[in-house]
């Protein structure tokens, strides 16, 4: 049996010191390197050159590039159709058939002179059982570059920002102690004398089985003791907040701070894995994880006496995502924490609003449209909104109640517009007479939207079904919301044309299957993160859920919730989470980057150069708009033709 020959030893330490910057053998153990090197031979290919091509049999070796580039293609396609993907310097190919034990299924073709490691599939097999750093990138490749890419953020935003502890942190992280408890039948004067000793600042009220009832809090006693005179005998379920807000132990401090920020409490309630209590964290102990509080933001907004103090509130939200990011939380908290502190924004400058207008006898919703209906607002966002009203009198006129409405609108639009969120230059606004709507003139544009299924009722699918109510009666919004998805989901051919639409929109990959660039008003030569990153995905989960009946606008949502009930493999909907996720994450790196500079306000925000981004990033970007494609191909197999 021959065996390849093994390289000197100085050629075994170059190998090793191209293969260390790249994922995953930075991480890997020096033993399992010089396996892989010794083990390897290297293979020229010339431009053209096909390296694997689809087969039955499982290839024999796992290659790794160390110079040129290897484009993936279409089986008997050629030109911009052809081109799937280009792997560069330091990827392995063809993990998938690999790890599937089948054959590939694309043309694997060096674009260039190609120098690629290749060692046998044996050893392929024997890393993925004893190298735990080499399986784990193996079989969750996006998600593994991904945690490389947000710990080198992170790094890179902690060099700006004071160190901290994490909002990242886990919740059971600040349990120091087991939590003091009471049961309903509990006097009040009891309680009080245990909080008052303890010196803590929440009492949680519990069943036998230690299963939290409720919650009653230092900010309780003025106003439901003191106040209305009650005496100390009265039992505490008299009194407590009921039912108490938890969440459980294995959710994170970023989990707390949204859930105090959307409820305004100041304490969250921990529970086990049998629904016990398990701990109490309050704001306090959110404190050393952040400089600027997200509850006493939150608390400054609703307590907020006029505009000028939210336009302050406005500026501290963009200056804690700053913070937030240095700290390690994820896009997708990230995006959902941002928007809600904009939603409380938007709800008290209504609230702050509506004492100036005649707005009697009338049921208003106010709705968040867009990436702000979707909850995955970024720094740099301008407002879409509209308004439902519906009018005690049917005998009235919708014409007459819009005449009283739109100057109410128009106030809250320009006090938005002061706090930093732009005017929409398409109009998509509540001051505009054709988005303060009765609730019959919204089912009718939605239900002509679907039936018609023209361009500009395409575009405006693409706006307006990521509704979500932010102010006034939440009902007028689901008995739209309710029509909309028997409607949409009943109209296969409407759901065609988005899909048609939506495809028109592909990645940015060139026929060689590389990033292509363009440029933006500025000048800026890059990727727009936007239109050709996220949108793409938003597009697809918007359709997905249409079809599927699923009410959620979030895109991670929607795209988990209707791959599930479509029967896509959850790993597969999972690479399309991460890589929208890391897209998000870019965007947001960029907006502060240019916020940081004094440039916002110049060309695209969302445009990022690629000289900017780290060989890892592009990379992973690379990954993310393949995953778009990915995506692209199932509406293709659901809406042929």
């Amino acid at each position: 049996m021959s065996h390849p020959p093994i390289p000197a030893p100085s050629v075994i330490a170059g190998l090793k010191f191209a293969l260390r910057p790249h994922a995953p053998f930075a991480a890997m153990g020096d033993a399992d390197l010089e396996r892989v090197v010794r083990a390897s031979q290297i293979r020229y290919f010339e431009p053209g050159e096909v390296i694997l091509a689809p087969e039955s049999t499982r290839p024999a070796h796992c290659y790794v590039i160390r110079q040129g580039t290897v484009r993936g293609e279409r089986p008997g396609a050629t030109g911009d159709a052809a081109a799937r993907w280009e792997l560069s310097a330091g990827e392995m190919f063809p993990l998938g058939a690999l790890l599937a034990r089948r054959g590939v299924t694309s043309v694997y073709r060096a674009t260039r002179d190609t120098f690629c490691l290749a060692f046998p599939v044996a050893l392929f097999d024997t890393l993925i059982e004893s190298s735990s750093v080499f399986q784990d990138f193996c079989t969750r490749r996006l998600a593994y570059l991904l945690d490389l890419s947000r710990a080198a953020l992170q790094a890179e935003y902690a060099a700006n920002v004071t160190e901290q502890r994490g909002l990242a942190t886990g919740l059971a992280v600040l349990v120091r102690q087991s939590p003091l408890s009471c049961s309903p039948a509990t006097p009040l004067a009891d309680v009080l004398a245990t909080m008052e000793e303890s010196r803590i600042g929440s009492m949680p009220v519990v069943d036998d089985a230690r299963r939290p009832l409720g919650i009653f809090t230092r900010q309780d006693v003025i106003g439901r003791i003191v106040l209305p005179g009650r005496p100390l005998a009265t039992p505490i379920a008299a009194v407590m907040s009921a039912p108490p807000i938890t969440l459980p132990l294995s959710a994170t401090a970023g989990d707390a701070a949204l859930m105090m920020a959307r409820r305004g409490i100041r304490h969250v309630l921990l529970t086990d894995d049998d629904g016990g209590l398990a701990g109490v964290v309050s704001e306090r102990d959110l404190f050393s994880l952040q400089r600027l509080s997200v509850r006493e933001l939150a608390s400054a907004m609703q307590r907020a006496p006029d505009l000028a103090t939210l336009v302050q509130c406005a500026t501290d939200i963009r200056a804690l995502s700053l913070s937030l990011v240095a700290q390690g939380v994820a896009a997708g908290q990230l995006t959902r924490m941002i928007s809600s502190l904009n939603d409380q924004i938007a709800v008290r400058i209504l609230e702050l609003t509506v004492p100036r207008h005649d707005l009697g006898g009338l049921a208003l919703c106010w709705l968040g449209l867009g990436s702000e209906g979707r909850s995955e607002q970024t720094v740099a966002t301008d407002q879409d909104n509209g308004l439902i009203f519906v009018s005690n009198d049917e005998a009235v006129a919708p014409d007459d109640i819009r005449r009283r409405l739109l100057p109410f609108a128009r106030e809250v639009n320009e006090g938005l517009d002061r706090c930093g969120y732009p005017l929409c230059k398409g109009g998509v606004m509540a001051m505009n007479p054709r988005w303060c709507a009765s609730l019959g003139e919204w089912k009718t544009s939605f239900a002509n939207w679907i039936d018609r299924g023209d361009p500009n009722s395409l575009l405006a699918a693409n706006i307006f079904f990521d509704f979500r109510a932010l102010w006034g009666e939440s009902g007028l919004a689901d008995a739209l919301r309710e029509e909309i998805a028997v409607h949409a989901t009943n109209n296969p051919r409407f759901l065609k044309q988005m899909s048609d639409n939506a495809l028109a929109n592909r990645p940015p990959i060139n026929w060689r299957g590389e990033l292509a660039t363009a440029e933006d008003t500025s000048g800026v030569e890059g990727v727009d993160l936007k239109m050709s990153g996220s949108v793409p995905f938003v597009d697809g989960a918007r359709i997905l859920a249409l079809a599927t009946g699923v009410r959620a606008t979030h895109t991670v949502e929607r795209l988990t919730e209707a791959g599930a009930r479509k029967g896509i493999p959850p790993d597969e909907i999972r690479a399309w989470c991460d890589a929208f996720e890391f897209v998000q994450l870019l965007r947001l790196r960029e907006q502060h980057r240019r916020a940081g500079r004094g440039t916002m306000g110049e060309g695209n925000p969302n445009v990022v150069p690629l000289a900017e981004l780290s060989a890892l990033d592009r990379r992973i970007l690379k990954e993310a708009m393949r995953q778009v494609r990915k995506l692209q191909q199932r509406l293709e197999l659901d809406y042929p033709g």
